[in-house]
C-alpha cells in the first residue's frame, strides 16, 4: 500500500427493506481532519436519520454527493485520505470485517439542520437541538439560537414541533409545511396497509382488578432490578402467550410467493410515539422472558428510543406489534397492521366502568383491548380465539409468574 490511500465511504445497508437514502448534511468539511468512527455525513431513510461514521482516520478529500441528493445502497458518498498507519490498520481490519455493520451506525430522529460548529456548541452548552426550530433558512439552527436557549431566552429559537416553519402558499395566509421523512414513511405505510390489507377488527374489555393488583405487588421486585413495572410488560407477556398458542398470528404474509411465513421467535414491535410519528423498535425472543426480564428489556429499549440512539437492527425483524395507546390517555383505538405482519393488538386506558358481576352492577377498573388481523390469513373465529387467550392471561395474571422466582402474589 502506498504512503497514503484513498478510502471510499459508501452507503451501507442500514436496515431491512431500505434501498436508498437522502443526504441531509455534511458534518465534516472538505480538507478537514477526521478520526475513525467520527460522524461525517447525516443521511435520512424512510425509518430514521443516520449519522455515518468515518471508516478510518485521515483527511476528507471528496464529497461525492450533494446535500439533498438521493443515493442507493453501495453508492460512493465520500473519500478519505488515510495516513499510512490508519491505512495499515484498515487493511488488516477489512480482512475480518469488510464493512461497518448497521448496528454500529448512530440512529437519531428527527433530522436536525445545523452546522457542525453549531452542533459542537450545542454539546458544550448542553442544548438539545432536536427540540429547537432555528431562526435560519428552513428552520436551520444557528449559533445564536443555541446561545439564547442556553441562557434561558428562547426568543430566537422556538420549540421545533410547536412552531414549524414552512413556505407561504399562494392561498392567502396558508403555510405549506413539508412532511418529514419519518412522517412521510408513516403516511405511506399506513395508507398502503389500509388500502391493501382487508382488516378484521374486534374489541374486548376485561376486569383489570387482578392486573392492577399484580402490578402493585410485583412493582418493588422490578424496582430492585432497576426497572419500573408498568402495564406494558403484562401486555407483552399476554401477547407472547397468545402467539405461542396461535402461531399463525406470529407471521408475515408473502403474497409474491403465496405463502405465510411463521416466525420461530416471538419478536414483538412496540409502537412508541414521537413528535415526527411512530417508531417501532423490536423486543426480541419474548417467549423466553419472564415479566421482570421483559420490564427491564423494555425500559432499556424505550430509553434508547427516547435518547434517539436506536440501531437499525432495533427497528427490523418484528413478527407482531403492540400499540399501547392507553399510555397517552386514549381510551380505545383501531390499530393498523404493519405489513407484512398479519396482526396487531392495541391496549387502551384503564378506567372505572360498570360491569355485571354475578348479575349485579359493580364498578371495576376496565381495560379495553382492540386487535386487527389480515382477513387474507385469518377469519373472525381465529381472531376471537386469539383475543380469548390474551384476555385469559390478563384476567388471571398469576399465570405470568409461574416462571418468576418468588412470584407468589399471595406472599404479601
Amino acid at each position: 500500500m502506498s504512503e497514503t490511500a484513498l478510502v471510499d465511504v459508501t452507503l451501507p445497508d442500514v436496515g431491512e427493506g431500505i434501498a436508498e437514502a437522502q443526504v441531509v448534511e455534511w458534518l465534516v468539511a472538505l480538507g478537514q481532519a477526521v478520526s475513525e468512527d467520527q460522524s461525517i455525513v447525516l443521511i435520512s431513510t424512510d425509518k430514521a436519520a443516520v449519522e455515518l461514521p468515518a471508516p478510518t482516520s485521515g483527511i476528507l478529500r471528496e464529497q461525492a454527493v450533494q446535500i439533498g441528493a438521493t443515493v442507493t445502497v453501495g453508492s460512493l458518498l465520500a473519500r478519505i485520505e488515510a495516513t499510512p498507519e490508519a491505512a495499515e490498520r484498515l487493511a488488516s481490519s477489512v480482512a475480518e470485517s469488510p464493512t461497518k455493520t448497521a448496528s454500529q451506525l448512530l440512529v437519531r430522529t428527527p433530522v436536525v439542520s445545523a452546522a457542525p460548529s453549531t452542533r459542537l456548541l450545542a454539546r458544550q452548552l448542553n442544548v438539545d437541538l432536536a427540540r429547537l426550530f432555528g431562526s435560519g433558512p428552513n428552520g436551520r439552527i444557528l449559533d445564536d439560537d443555541v446561545r439564547k436557549v442556553a441562557a434561558g431566552n428562547n426568543a430566537g429559537a422556538t420549540i421545533r414541533r410547536q412552531s414549524p416553519e414552512g413556505s407561504r402558499s399562494d392561498h392567502g395566509n396558508d403555510i405549506s409545511v413539508p412532511l418529514s421523512r419519518t412522517r412521510l414513511a408513516v403516511a405511506r405505510s399506513t395508507a398502503a396497509s389500509w388500502r391493501d390489507v382487508p382488516h378484521i377488527v374486534e374489541f374486548r374489555q376485561i376486569d383489570a382488578t387482578q392486573l392492577q393488583r399484580a402490578k402493585e405487588v410485583h412493582r418493588p421486585r422490578a424496582e430492585q432490578k432497576g426497572s419500573l413495572l408498568t402495564f406494558l410488560p403484562f401486555f407483552v407477556k399476554a401477547a407472547a402467550a397468545a402467539l405461542a398458542r396461535h402461531p399463525s398470528f406470529n407471521a408475515r404474509l408473502d403474497m409474491d410467493h403465496e405463502q405465510i411465513i411463521q416466525s420461530r421467535q416471538c419478536n414483538i414491535g412496540i409502537a412508541i410515539a414521537t413528535d415526527d410519528g411512530l417508531t417501532v423498535p423490536v423486543l426480541r425472543n419474548v417467549e423466553g422472558l419472564s415479566i421482570s426480564e421483559i420490564a427491564l428489556a423494555l425500559a432499556k429499549l424505550i430509553d434508547r428510543a427516547r435518547r434517539q440512539v436506536l440501531s437499525p437492527s432495533d427497528l427490523v425483524g418484528g413478527s407482531f406489534t403492540i400499540t399501547n395507546f392507553g399510555s397517552y390517555g386514549t381510551w380505545l383505538g383501531t390499530p393498523i397492521i404493519r405489513m407484512p405482519e398479519v396482526a396487531i393488538v392495541g391496549f387502551g386506558r384503564i378506567q372505572q366502568s360498570v360491569l355485571a358481576i354475578d348479575g349485579a352492577p359493580v364498578v371495576r377498573p376496565v381495560l379495553p383491548i382492540s386487535a386487527a388481523t389480515d382477513h387474507r390469513v385469518h377469519d373472525g373465529i381465529h381472531l376471537a380465539a386469539f383475543l380469548d387467550t390474551i384476555t385469559e392471561f390478563l384476567s388471571n395474571p398469576l399465570m405470568f409468574f409461574a416462571d418468576d422466582t418468588g412470584g407468589d402474589m399471595n406472599a404479601r
